[in-house]
């Protein structure tokens, strides 16, 4: 809100910021305004509901482990995502088709840059889409149990 989002209202005026998530904390709650939407607790048809209206799903996480489950929400909601290296852990080749960025100056471009090319805009939500299919959809998860089910000896079932 205060490093990323200034940026993009400098290029895009009527942007809007939604920061949605369960529980947030009085600072984060602080940093409603005009623009910026704090929603607190989400069901999942109300979360569903906002990613249909979003241009961008923006993951600036700082910390974390493992694979980041808003990462790949907004990739299957086809939505072009930018995130930071830390969104980006546990999802090998996913800076090949998202942006990564750890500078606020950089996600803001990104973001920007979707938001106003309509070409750019497709690219990074097609490329997310396939990504997030050729490797969390039912289908590849299965082709992953085969492989290991073959490789340790034990035929598949169908």
């Amino acid at each position: 809100v205060a490093d990323i989002f200034p940026r993009i209202k400098q290029h895009i005026p009527g942007a809007q910021l939604v920061l949605a998530g369960s529980n947030p904390t009085s600072e984060v709650k602080a940093l409603a305004g005009p623009a910026v939407a704090v929603t607190g607790y989400l069901s999942d048809e109300a979360l569903d509901a906002y990613y249909r209206r979003a241009a961008v799903a923006v993951v600036p996480l700082r910390f974390g482990a493992g694979v980041k489950g808003k990462v790949l929400e907004g990739l299957h909601h086809a939505l072009p995502v930018v995130t930071t290296a830390v969104g980006a852990q546990g999802l090998e080749g996913l800076e090949a088709v998202v942006p990564v960025h750890d500078e606020a100056a950089a996600l803001a471009d990104a973001i920007v840059e979707i938001m106003r090319e309509p070409a750019r805009w497709m690219a990074v939500a097609q490329g997310g889409s396939d990504y997030v299919h050729a490797r969390f959809s039912q289908n590849a998860v299965r082709a992953v149990f085969e492989r290991d089910l073959h490789a340790a000896g034990t035929p598949a079932r169908t």
